[in-house]
């Protein structure tokens, strides 16, 4: 397939998702918070487990808490 078509098709695709993600048709308001928030704290997590991990970062960064 043309890369060029290709492309414009994933953006025409992309668009259309955005407008029914922004019209809330896909997941409704209170999930797609809900859903922000979860896939914000797995990310968090996801990443301080990559740092308790590293061997380059020193002991005391990994054993901070957070800030709320």
């Amino acid at each position: 397939m043309n890369p060029h078509l290709l492309a414009t098709l994933g953006r025409e695709r992309r668009r259309a998702i955005d407008a029914d993600f922004a019209r809330g048709h896909l997941f409704g308001t209170e999930p797609r918070i809900t859903t922000a928030r979860v896939l914000r704290t797995i990310g968090e997590a996801m990443f301080r487990l990559g740092v308790a991990l590293d061997r380059r970062v020193p002991g005391p960064s990994v054993v901070e808490t957070r800030n709320r």
